[in-house]
């Protein structure tokens, strides 16, 4: 009885034993992977984290204004290796996506990679990639729907006269297609209406078809927002009084606001890019007849809460006018076309237009698209 309990004691003996080793063995495994878990969540958040750090400086500054080494250059890749971030170390570099940015500024979306990768106690490895995109302030100019647009139903009278034209057909040599002669917004509730125009477009030689077309969602939003933001734009040009000076190239279009009574002196025989009228401005011509019959306008003329347009000459205004006005404003618009003023819808010129928003105003916002995560321990 004794030598059997013997036995019985000696073999729970070693199965305490084996079990107390398996539990060490486990609680070791246990303890490791909590401690990589911890690890791998650290140098995740680190990595996410320097991210959002220079995500953030990039929207506050502009991609262009930074001053760290790792955006030197564009379309190269430049390492920054900082201290710590949340106890991590990280290497981080920039990529830029567009690769025909230098030849096509304007109309590429803006794509850059943000390449993360944090190191915990030299032992644990998180690697994050995250794509932001942010599209160009050339967005927001309003698409050319004819050479006239009426995005209101504030018009109180319209009337034209004289030899001025308004051509929705495109130009020769243009590949662009035909437009009206003259889109407008639903008039409902107004005294003019789709006839009423079209009868006083008889007045004056039109080409494009349908002469006058009804748009019932045109809406001036978003110009209005366009207008805003180039309006606090350090690129802006104000004309005022006798104005002699550049009215961009096609090259390098401008953003020209008038808000007061402005005269072209007839050394400028071209312009580019986008004149915004506002109430109370007023442009006409002076200067030579030659000069003034040779001007032209190459964009988007965008009357805001007013008509207000003397053309001496033969001006011609290939692109696009807009008239509109703001919410908070309930006045009257009038429009008279009148004069040798020519009207000519042109989708070549709406490149100008764009460009000068892209110029005026530098797009900062960025947004993210994907973020992609790859984590190891380091042996």
């Amino acid at each position: 009885m004794g030598r059997a309990m013997l036995i019985i004691c000696s073999g729970m003996l070693v199965s305490l034993g084996i079990v107390s080793m398996s539990t060490s063995d486990r609680s070791k495994m246990l303890t490791q992977k909590n401690v990589e878990y911890a690890q791998k969540i650290q140098a995740l958040n680190a990595a996410h984290t320097a991210i959002q750090v220079v995500m953030q400086e990039i929207n506050e500054k502009g991609i262009d204004n930074m001053d760290q080494a790792y955006v030197d250059e564009r379309n190269s890749n430049n390492s920054w290796t900082s201290s710590t971030v949340n106890g991590a170390n990280i290497d981080f570099y920039i990529e830029f996506l567009n690769s025909d940015w230098e030849t096509n500024p304007y109309f590429e979306e803006d794509k850059v990679r943000l390449n993360s990768t944090a190191t915990v106690e030299g032992s644990y490895e998180a690697k994050v990639q995250s794509v932001y995109l942010v599209a160009p302030f050339s967005n927001f100019v309003p698409p050319f729907e004819s050479p006239l647009t009426i995005a209101t139903d504030q018009v109180s009278s319209f009337n034209t006269s004289g030899s001025a034209s308004i051509y929705g057909t495109s130009p020769d040599g243009s590949d662009c297609e035909d437009k009206p002669t003259m889109t407008i917004a639903n008039q409902e509730g107004s005294s003019m209406d789709s006839t009423s125009y079209a009868n006083e477009l008889n007045n004056i030689e039109t080409q494009g078809s349908p002469k006058v077309k009804v748009r019932n969602d045109l809406s001036y939003e978003p110009t209005d927002e366009l207008i805003d933001r180039l309006e606090d734009s350090p690129e802006r040009v104000n004309i005022d009084g006798n104005y002699g000076d550049s009215l961009g190239t096609a090259d390098d279009p401008g953003v020209f606001f008038v808000q007061d009574g402005a005269k072209l002196t007839g050394k400028q025989t071209s312009g580019y890019g986008i004149m915004v009228v506002q109430s109370g401005g007023d442009l006409s011509y002076e200067g030579e007849l030659s000069v003034a019959g040779n001007f032209e306008w190459n964009g988007l003329i965008i009357f805001e809460n007013a008509y207000d347009f003397d053309g001496k000459g033969t001006p011609t205004l290939n692109g696009s006018v807009l008239v509109g006005s703001t919410s908070d404003d309930n006045s009257s618009i009038s429009i008279d076309i009148n004069g040798n003023l020519k009207m000519q819808y042109d989708c070549r010129a709406e490149k100008f237009a764009q460009m000068a928003a892209a110029n005026a105003v530098k797009q900062n916002k960025y947004t993210r698209e994907v973020s992609l995560e790859e984590t190891r321990v380091i042996k």
